[in-house]
């Protein structure tokens, strides 16, 4: 960790502004996706886009500063900050190239799907991105004694691991989503590994990051915000810019709450004195709950994944054209497919919250004996 206090005070506030760009970037890029499911005007110059592309100026103003650091305190390279300083530059990186290369896309092949590799290569950009910004704040947090840095430390944390949230379940989403289908190319997979893509995998980022942001922050309220964050910012990018979509949204708000809920079971010593449960249970509860809300968190975009596995409902046949004509058969079918994806998602949830104690137990060991 760095020992000069000023230094660290500027990696610091490097570390914000890349929080700053990753939120400004996930915002903007599922607003674009949403706009593109309803048909809005497909011309590459838009709001989404603007919003987009300007959380790529900021991580690029960020990664150009990662740069002039690690060039002018060569000791930061036998630091653990070392690792999302360049992580920050590469992902930086990606997007820049990604950026002018989507326009030229557009230009050549006309409208693209979710999948294009235009598309790909920003959204791998913007994960790696999002990593760097909450790893970096992680490591730095630590080394800030300056009070009020440290409290906007605290603040951006909230929402780097936000960002990571949403980038995780949108890089996810550009395999499993049926939406790759462009003027020129189909990239669509075929549905069942789309399918299986979304049922799999979206329950266990779920598990992993809230067993992360507990393993990481310590303290209560953080799980609460930072779930409340995801549901608040698909609230803004993926329902409200349809009066549609919005007909579920308090039940959506809602389903926030068993964030808040684990929270307390957490942290709560007075329902912890009445409940004998050691931390690794709490731990694999937080992880199967979390895991069993992804069908939730997925609204109105997942339903497109699942329509012809899970819901009673041929997307084809009922002649699906926007994101609007997936509410009705979302609400038709929530009473069967909700109680079936809780139940999936808790399995996997409660399968990948094991298997990461298990991974901490055995590195924990070789770290012990490895220092003995």
């Amino acid at each position: 960790m760095p020992t000069n206090r000023n230094l660290s005070r500027l990696i610091a506030l490097v570390f914000i502004l890349a929080g700053t760009g990753s939120i400004l970037q996930i915002g903007g890029g599922n607003w674009d996706v949403t706009s593109h499911l309803l048909f809005k005007p497909e011309t590459f110059f838009t709001p989404s886009h603007a919003i987009l592309y300007a959380g790529i100026f900021v991580l690029i103003v960020s990664a150009i500063l990662c740069i002039t650091l690690i060039l002018r305190h060569k000791d930061l390279r036998q630091n653990s900050i070392y690792l999302p300083l360049r992580l920050l530059i590469l992902g930086s990186s990606l997007s820049l190239i990604a950026g002018p290369g989507d326009y030229f896309w557009h230009q050549l092949f006309g409208v693209d799907g979710f999948l294009s590799p235009t598309h790909l290569l920003l959204i791998t950009g913007m994960l790696i991105n999002s990593f760097g910004s909450a790893i970096g704040l992680v490591r730095i947090m630590p080394a800030i004694q300056n009070l009020f840095v440290s409290k906007l430390c605290r603040i951006f944390l909230i929402f780097a691991f936000i960002a990571l949230w949403l980038n995780l379940i949108s890089f996810i989403y550009i395999f499993a989503l049926p939406i790759s289908n462009g003027e020129l190319f189909n990239f669509n997979l075929n549905p069942l590994i789309e399918s299986l893509i979304a049922i799999i995998f979206l329950p266990i980022v779920n598990s992993l990051v809230a067993i992360s942001i507990i393993k990481t922050t310590k303290k209560f309220g953080y799980l609460s915000l930072i779930g409340t964050g995801v549901f608040l910012m698909t609230l803004l990018t993926n329902i409200l810019p349809s009066v549609v979509t919005t007909a579920f949204m308090p039940y959506y708000l809602l389903s926030a709450l068993p964030f808040f809920i684990v929270d307390v079971f957490l942290y709560k010593k007075s329902l912890s004195s009445r409940v004998a449960v050691d931390q690794n249970t709490k731990l694999i509860i937080a992880g199967t709950i979390s895991a069993s809300l992804f069908y939730i968190i997925g609204y109105p975009w997942l339903p497109l994944a699942l329509g012809n596995y899970l819901t009673p409902i041929d997307l084809e046949a009922v002649g699906f054209t926007t994101l609007d004509d997936i509410v009705p058969l979302f609400m038709n079918s929530l009473y069967f497919v909700l109680p079936a994806t809780i139940i999936i998602g808790a399995l996997l949830g409660l399968f990948t919250a094991f298997i990461f104690l298990k991974f901490e137990k055995n590195l924990a060991r070789k770290v012990h004996t490895s220092v003995k």
